[in-house]
């Protein structure tokens, strides 16, 4: 048998110290802590699905051409520019894979999506980052953009990530200012929008005159497929052609295929499905902003970050009512938080009232 010390010294070092992403799950409480879409899916869609001819025992298309096409309809990238995989995840690890690694750096600037930094670390790429900071309010944030082009400009740098509406501050970014870092930085550009549909701002159209811009997107968040892990990058074929070189040829199943196939042809049921979720998220934000105790963050997502006095025990308190929530831990600029995204109106209510009870 390998004795634990001998597996510490074979692990590379930057894995050594790497924490294991967790995702608690507690039972009998409604789960409002992973920014998901908790409405059903559109009637019909379940059972087109189910009844599509799906062969189980052969591989899934390597390449993913229906729904490449079905993407290309909807977002105006011609399929040769697409890219699916098993979630943003993967595609973030590929990234780094492709343009990372021992003698590669990204740019990212925290608070932002935790796996960018995980990401960056199994593939040996280093970071560097830029922090948001608070406008004048202290109730939202902006990009340094001086500070992410002066770091964009080492060399060893040869990716920026936008989280754009980011995770977890729910802040929209400015296209000038985004267009403005992919023109000027001469480095591959990600930006990242996951929640791209709650805000309704993209710059996906600008992907035929930048050939260093990438647009990250997902079918988990609006459309309401987290649990079939799938997402798609956007960019000039060139670039897509070179990450397509590192990628699993089998990455995304037949099933998850399909199914975005299918969910495409919904998007005004989930424009809709999305125009709830933004006024039930406001609904709550109105309660807690009643409570002066409490900061609660601009957002453009479908989840809201917020500070009480006391956050680990609004939190356990929360979980002790039946919700659960994210603890943010201690965020840059902003410390201790909470963000909770927007659930079922009729959990939403309850939760409403279970927040008045805690923090009266």
């Amino acid at each position: 048998m390998v004795d634990k010390m001998k597996l510490e010294e074979w692990m590379r070092p930057s894995i050594r110290t790497l924490k294991a992403y967790e995702s608690k799950s507690i039972p009998d409480c409604v789960r409002l802590d992973a920014n998901e879409n908790p409405l059903p899916w559109p009637p019909g869609m379940i059972e087109q699905l189910l009844g599509s001819a799906i062969a189980f025992n052969r591989y899934p298309d390597g390449g993913a051409q229906e729904l490449k096409e079905a993407l290309s309809r909807y977002t105006g990238v011609p399929a040769e520019g697409i890219l699916t995989g098993n979630g943003s995840d993967e595609l973030i690890q590929l990234l780094m894979t492709t343009f990372g690694g021992e003698k590669g750096a990204v740019v990212i600037h925290p608070p932002t999506f935790s796996m960018y930094e995980a990401a960056a670390r199994v593939t040996g790429t280093g970071v560097l980052e830029v922090p948001l900071l608070l406008t004048e309010t202290g109730r939202d944030f902006r990009l340094d953009v001086e500070g992410i082009l002066k770091a964009a400009a080492q060399p060893q740098v040869h990716m920026i990530v936008l989280c754009n509406p980011n995770n977890p501050t729910g802040t929209l970014f400015p296209r000038e200012e985004i267009l403005r870092i992919v023109a000027e930085s001469g480095k591959i550009v990600i930006v990242d929008e996951a929640y791209g549909e709650f805000s309704g701002e993209s710059v996906v159209d600008q992907i035929p005159y930048c050939p260093n811009l990438l647009v990250m997107k997902t079918f988990s968040k609006l459309f309401a497929m987290a649990a079939l892990r799938l997402g798609y990058l956007l960019g000039q074929p060139s670039i897509i052609g070179a990450l397509n070189r590192a990628r699993q040829p089998f990455n995304v199943n037949s099933f998850s295929q399909k199914a975005g196939v299918i969910a495409l042809n919904y998007g005004e049921e989930y424009a809709e499905q999305g125009r709830i979720l933004i006024a039930e998220l406001a609904r709550i934000a109105e309660a807690l902003t009643a409570f002066a105790s409490v900061k609660v963050f601009a957002t453009r997502a479908n989840f809201l970050l917020f500070q009480p006095e006391d956050p680990d025990r609004v939190y356990q308190e929360l979980i002790g009512k039946g919700f659960l929530i994210r603890t943010m831990g201690n965020l840059p600029l902003v410390g201790k938080a909470l963000r909770l995204s927007a659930g079922l109106p009729e959990d939403n209510g309850r939760l409403i009232k279970a927040l008045g009870e805690i923090l009266k």
